[in-house]
């Protein structure tokens, strides 16, 4: 079996010189020309300004050639007293090398305090720093959502905080992390329950659930059908009410249905006799 050849592409270098050696990466990678060796050299030129490129520019070569770049760096040098400027006749100085070696290792940190500020910023934090930004405001960002999103969020969230735990945050954040707008009913819930007393009979003065408080409670009702709704958009549903509704409130989360297609069915059922405690045992309810 024979090889077929690689071929591999031929770029034209672009000309970075005078350029910012941001714009000098940018403009070299869409070029194909990734690989780039930055060299300092003492001038006083802007900062990172880049003083010469190799090979130059016009020059044809093979995609993915390394590209070396100096750029003008005023150096370490220019804090230490002149005796240590000095150079010898040919021109070289020792220690203004060992300036640029030590320069070259920390260039990242440098990097990194110059443009301290983006750390703040949500949207052009790093991804790994959007959790502790959020900490900084208390926020809980799940990290399954979208970034496009947490980013928005974060920046809100001191504005949010003015609306949280209110019919409308917990309809905003549905409607955000979902894409359907619900429906909150509050002070209403759906069942009646059962509750027994002294005289047991059964449909005037019988409850099987607990008295509630309709002060405390809300429906949500989601605009989509149960039968499209996938058990990661149900979870995700519950743990975005649970964390924006107030504590002590409680919620039942039903999907939207067309009339006629189902009836609300009861949680519980009865035995066939009602005597207390024979044939009253209360069963779970048959699926339909």
């Amino acid at each position: 079996m024979v090889a077929e050849p690689y071929t591999r592409k031929v770029v034209r270098v672009p000309d970075v010189s005078n350029r910012s050696l941001e714009k000098a990466r940018i403009l070299l990678e869409d070029a194909g020309l990734g690989q780039l060796v930055v060299l300092f050299r003492e001038s006083y030129e802007d900062h990172d300004t880049v003083l010469e490129q190799r090979p130059g520019r016009g020059q044809m070569v093979y995609e993915g050639s390394e590209v070396t770049l100096w750029v003008a760096r005023r150096g370490y040098l220019e804090h230490l007293p002149a005796l240590y400027r000095r150079s010898d006749a040919v021109g070289r100085n020792v220690v203004r090398d060992l300036c640029f070696l030590f320069e070259h290792m920390f260039g990242s940190v440098e990097r990194t305090l110059e443009r301290g500020e983006r750390f703040y910023d949500p949207h052009e934090c790093p991804p790994e720093f959007i959790s502790w930004l959020a900490g900084w405001t208390a926020f809980v960002v799940d990290l399954d959502w979208p970034q496009s999103k947490q980013r928005a969020l974060i920046k809100r969230a001191v504005d949010l905080y003015r609306i949280r735990g209110t019919k409308r945050a917990l309809s905003l954040f549905l409607k955000l992390f979902t894409g359907y707008e619900p429906d909150i009913e509050e002070n209403t819930w759906p069942f009646k329950g059962f509750r027994v007393e002294s005289e047991a009979r059964i449909g005037l003065d019988s409850v099987v659930l607990p008295p509630v408080n309709l002060a405390h409670c809300f429906v949500v009702t989601m605009p989509i059908k149960f039968k499209d709704v996938t058990p990661e958009l149900v979870i995700r549903i519950h743990q975005i009410i649970q964390m924006e509704k107030p504590g002590h409130t409680h919620y039942y989360l039903r999907f939207h249905e067309e009339e006629g297609e189902t009836e609300l069915r009861e949680f519980f059922a009865i035995g066939l006799r009602s005597g207390i405690g024979i044939g009253a045992e209360v069963v779970e309810g048959e699926e339909a």
